[in-house]
């Protein structure tokens, strides 16, 4: 319905602009937010019968050429993002002195209105909240477009609990030439979360997004900024002489995993960091046992619809754990207890299922180690390395033949994540047919790699990527010599062990596998 008429403030009691309407369709109610550039409307569309959020360049910007291009470059920009993540661009244009952009609106509070009034939030949350705004990162990135200015009051929290990403309006088109847009000295971001290249006039590419998502993402765990100094420059300036401590050094009950995900994105050296959104967003997604709207749902104010609704964890239960729960997570531990006895039965009855089953298999497919930790491993057909230029030394049958002794070793490089030439080395396990796997063990001569798993019913076309593969089933940044991952019962048949950092061997940076097994029901 539209909303009465007249609701806004009248024209005398009205901030700028001294308007009702604007370009014949759209009725200013009330300013809902304002900055340096611009000040933002809640305004409601005539046509369309909606409302709609409407950004206004303030005067003294209207005439400047270069922030209009900038402003109008946001419209462009932003129209091409299509994702549920990202805050939709409606329409654009200009009413006599008046510059204009129409966005969804989106009722609900900004992440910084969260953190000002809760300080810290719950680890679980905080891994959803940024799974999702580095999904909308990622879609920027691939359509060549940089955010520059990723903060809290550019996050938002619909009243589904989505997060969204707003004001692109100084996105960058990577693939243009957008010298002219730029003056000698300008550093566009946000002193608390810009990235220290954007300090050093150094290129900037999309891994200046990661690094300001992982100071937010940090300043969400610990309940203050990464960085603060007396005035803006010195908050910046910062950056450039320290390198941010790990989540976990100021909060103890922050997950190793998500510390080591939030630790990589903000590196100091951008080749240290995930190299865009999407790579970001697979890191964290392995983390969130609940639909991500679900959680972040809880940051939304008391009495909302869908306040609480979503998923909550106790502060100090590991955000690894696999929850043993269908649907909505219990909020008491009554509840809580009740639905773990049942899980419990269920899981009494699947054990007996999984054991017919798995006498069914035959001995010479699943092999039990003698380990004593009842894990049995799959015999792999075959294994190959992803990519001719990363053969390295050794046959890659020395990986899966059961001998530590046989190793196999990737080429040398003069960095950790490979001189910039590659995202990464993989190594391909065809299982013969599709197998119920629930876990890796991994095998190195040494420690210090950074590792991910990812699976595939059939073997994805190479000319996609690492996209082929899907999201990560496990993830480990500098993995222990040996290391064991385990992730819910997945049925593939090809496996992806996707090395994305390097271990340090006398100066010179490679990987020395000597085992990999492929763990079936226990």
């Amino acid at each position: 319905m539209q909303p009465p008429a007249g609701g806004g403030p009248s024209p005398d009691a009205r901030p700028w602009p001294d308007r009702t309407h604007l370009g014949g369709r759209y009725r200013l109610d009330r300013p809902i937010a304002s900055g340096g550039v611009a000040i933002v409307w809640l305004a409601f569309d005539e046509h369309l019968a909606r409302p709609v959020a409407i950004k206004l360049l303030h005067p003294h910007h209207a005439h400047d050429p270069l922030v209009v291009e900038r402003f109008e470059r946001e419209a462009r920009a932003a129209a091409r993002i299509n994702h549920p993540n990202v805050v939709r661009i409606y329409d654009t244009g200009r009413d006599g002195d008046l510059v204009h952009l129409v966005m969804e609106h989106v009722d609900g509070p900004t992440l910084r209105t969260v953190l000002n009034e809760r300080g810290r939030l719950e680890p679980m949350v905080v891994a959803a909240l940024g799974e999702q705004v580095a999904a909308a990162l990622g879609e920027a990135h691939d359509h060549g477009l940089v955010h520059r200015d990723v903060k809290p009051g550019n996050i938002l929290i619909a009243d589904d609990g989505t997060v969204k990403v707003t004001d692109f309006g100084i996105a960058k088109a990577i693939a243009e030439d957008d010298a002219t847009l730029t003056r000698p000295g300008m550093v566009v971001g946000t002193a608390a979360y810009v990235a220290p290249e954007q300090l050093e006039d150094r290129e900037v590419d999309a891994r200046a997004d990661v690094y300001a998502l992982g100071v937010v993402l940090y300043e969400a765990l610990v309940g203050k900024a990464a960085f603060a100094g007396d005035t803006p420059a010195a908050t910046a300036a910062m950056r450039l002489r320290y390198e941010l401590l790990p989540p976990r050094q100021l909060r103890a009950d922050v997950p190793r995993a998500l510390d080591d995900i939030v630790t990589r994105a903000t590196r100091h050296d951008p080749r240290d960091r995930y190299v865009d959104g999407a790579r970001l967003a697979s890191a964290l997604a392995p983390l969130v046992r609940a639909k991500p709207a679900d959680l972040t749902a809880t940051l939304l104010p008391e009495g909302s619809a869908v306040h609480g609704r979503g998923a909550r964890r106790d502060a100090d239960e590991p955000i690894e754990d696999a929850s043993p729960f269908v649907g909505p997570i219990p909020t008491s531990r009554a509840e809580y207890l009740g639905r773990l006895l049942a899980a419990a039965a269920a899981g009494v009855a699947l054990a007996l299922a999984g054991t017919l089953a798995f006498r069914a298999l035959s001995a010479d497919d699943l092999v039990r180690d003698g380990r004593g930790d009842g894990a049995a491993s799959w015999m792999v057909e075959s294994v190959e390395v992803l990519g001719a230029d990363a053969a390295g030394v050794g046959d890659p049958e020395a990986m899966v033949d059961g001998d530590v002794q046989t190793v196999w070793t990737s080429p040398g490089f003069g960095d950790r994540t490979f001189d910039g030439t590659r995202e990464g080395i993989g190594i391909v396990l065809d299982l013969g047919q599709a197998r119920r796997v629930q876990g890796l063990r991994l095998e190195l001569t040494r420690g210090g790699a950074d590792v991910e798993i990812r699976s595939a019913e059939e073997r994805p076309d190479p000319a996609l990527g690492l996209d082929g593969w899907g999201t990560p089933r496990a993830s480990a940044l500098g993995v222990r010599p040996q290391q064991r991952f385990e992730w819910s019962e997945t049925t593939a048949r090809y496996w992806l062990v996707w090395f994305t950092g390097l271990s340090n061997e006398g100066g010179e940076f490679r990987v020395e596998v000597a085992g990999i097994e492929l763990l079936g029901p226990a």
